[in-house]
């Protein structure tokens, strides 16, 4: 939604020319300018959009100005122009000078936020905070990069510190609230955020803040308060919060209002919601989206690419036959290690490696643009009836791997069943539930007398020599790296009888293979395409979800998911 332009009263050019010195004020020195004060020529001249007059007032001002703060204030004129990677460069080298000040700090801190470049951001306005720690707006920066960087500890320790000298200061409160829910200390981030509601009533990014906790555990109770937030917003601002709406797409693809969450889902390739949301490589970025096109022409030549994890990518693959269908001819890209996988299980679509990106646009084929991945789902899988109506295997195994991997499997096995396990990783680790992963916890699957094979990637020695050590046998393919050799890692998932596991992207493989898989889940909600009670997968054929009950232990839960797929 565009911004209008907003309506201030400024003085002709000439008008301003006479009324104010053409000198550069001390307070004219950022990116975020103070009030508007019309005499100040540089200020109004940047305001009215006139630089060259701009630059001659820089030009006659600078004889005896130190050249980092020439430097600056030349930058303050590219950024006015939209220029970032000149004002990038220029503030670059004004930080070059010994004597150099805190404010080219900030503002190209401020410059790499809008590139949406918080990392290179972070060492600078670490060393703006530095040389100010009692400013709030360089804090304020500082903390930005912080949250976006997920450094929580850090985040918690400097709005602490700031909030010693501005007491209940709203932004460094809801900071410090936000530190603590990324630290993975919810009780603590609820009360202070009811602590801010006390202050600030009704106050949206607060509200917004609640159900983002409350979602971690209630997707059904937050989607109740991200609409009471937004109906706020509305009210006051009289449009919505693009980024509340963002938040809580996933929210109700959870709760299956699927016209919501796809519409939200979109939202994470807006500026508002920045480097939270969608990230798409430059190279892309500057293409037009194929499938928002007026008007689409199937015999030219669309690109579909990624922007999430290899997991999601295979659940998004379940709508590319609709895609194909739709748009002919589309070139997909994707990483090395997906790129034979992708290509025997969609023939009909051509796939090509990233590096075909840099040179896409000098080619002479005729072209459409490109479409995300992660928007097929959105125009394929409006409805629950849509997942479950398509409900089959897409991805094509290795046949020869496979025949090499269950010839091997079944000679170990001597008749007993084998079963793959993966304990960790996913959406539990990434919420700190790692001591309900433990693989003490998996042993029910051993004593039942399964062939356990390790389909866990990463590093699981520890575990290994645990499960060694209670004289369990255990497969292990030490040579094979599954995070590079995915070939090899389907086509062993695929040669087992079953597989258990937790929510990892070994469920989306072996899922779209059409393995049997049972889902454990130590906690009610888990990714959104598990749903809320969901007892089997929408998107994939073979795939049950166990949910733990109240009063079952994670052995217990294992123990009966192992009943069901141990046979």
């Amino acid at each position: 939604m565009g911004k209008g332009k907003q309506k201030n009263r400024i003085p002709s050019q000439r008008r301003a020319s006479k009324l104010a010195p053409k000198k550069v004020h001390e307070s004219v020195d950022s990116i975020n300018a103070p009030a508007f004060d019309k005499n100040n020529s540089f200020q109004v001249a940047l305001n009215n959009k006139d630089f060259e007059l701009a630059k001659k007032i820089l030009a006659e001002s600078s004889k005896n100005m130190p050249e980092w703060r020439r430097l600056n204030l030349e930058g303050l004129i590219t950024i006015s122009q939209g220029d970032l990677v000149a004002t990038e460069r220029i503030l670059l080298r004004s930080l070059r000078y010994p004597e150099v000040g805190v404010k080219p700090y900030k503002n190209l801190v401020s410059v790499y936020s809008q590139m949406g470049r918080l990392r290179d951001a972070l060492p600078l306005a670490e060393k703006a905070h530095n040389m100010e720690p009692d400013s709030l707006e360089i804090g304020l920066l500082y903390i930005n990069c912080l949250l976006d960087l997920a450094k929580a500890d850090d985040v918690i320790r400097v709005a602490d510190k700031l909030l010693i000298k501005n007491k209940n200061q709203r932004q460094l409160m809801l900071a410090k609230a936000s530190g603590l829910r990324a630290g993975f200390r919810p009780d603590e981030s609820t009360l202070l955020v009811d602590e801010i509601l006390e202050l600030y009533p009704n106050d949206a990014t607060a509200m917004r803040l609640k159900a983002d906790i409350l979602g971690d555990k209630d997707s059904v109770a937050a989607v109740e308060i991200y609409n009471k937030a937004q109906a706020i917003v509305l009210k006051e601002r009289k449009k919505p919060d693009i980024a509340m709406n963002w938040n809580s797409s996933l929210h109700h693809l959870r709760t299956r209002d699927f016209k919501k969450g796809w519409e939200y889902w979109e939202l994470g390739f807006d500026k508002a919601v920045g480097t939270m949301g969608r990230n798409l490589i430059p190279q892309v970025k500057v293409l037009p989206r194929a499938d928002l096109l007026d008007k689409f022409d199937p015999e030219k030549w669309t690109l579909i690419c990624v922007e999430q994890g290899i997991g999601d990518q295979i659940l998004f693959l379940s709508a590319m036959e609709d895609a194909i269908a739709e748009f002919k001819n589309l070139f997909f890209i994707c990483e090395a290690r997906m790129k034979p996988i992708i290509s025997r299980s969609f023939p009909d679509l051509q796939v090509g490696l990233p590096g075909l990106l840099e040179s896409w646009p000098l080619t002479s084929i005729e072209k459409n643009g490109f479409i995300p991945l992660g928007s097929l789902p959105g125009r394929y899988r409006p409805t629950i009836e849509s997942f479950t109506n398509y409900k089959k295997s897409f991805i094509q195994v290795n046949g020869d791997l496979y025949v090499q991997y269950h010839k091997q499997l079944r000679d170990m096995a001597k008749g007993r069943p084998v079963v793959g396990i993966s304990w960790k990783g996913g959406f539990w680790e990434s919420q700190k539930k790692a001591k309900a992963l433990g693989i003490e916890n998996w042993f029910p699957i051993f004593e039942r007398g399964a062939l356990c094979v390790n389909l866990q990637y990463g590093n699981t020695s520890e575990d290994e020599q645990l499960i060694k050590d209670k004289g369990f046998e255990f497969v292990t393919f030490p040579q094979i790296d599954y995070k590079v050799k995915l070939d090899d890692w389907l086509a062993i998932a695929a040669a087992c009888d079953g597989i258990i596991s937790v929510s990892t992207a070994l469920v989306h493989f072996a899922g779209a293979c059409g393995q049997k898989v049972g889902i454990v889940m130590p906690e009610p909600q888990g990714p959104w395409i598990l749903g809320i009670d969901d007892e089997w997968s929408i998107a994939y054929p073979n795939v049950a979800i166990f949910r733990r009950n109240r009063e079952e232990s994670v052995r217990d839960l294992v123990d009966r998911v192992a009943k069901v797929i141990v046979t």
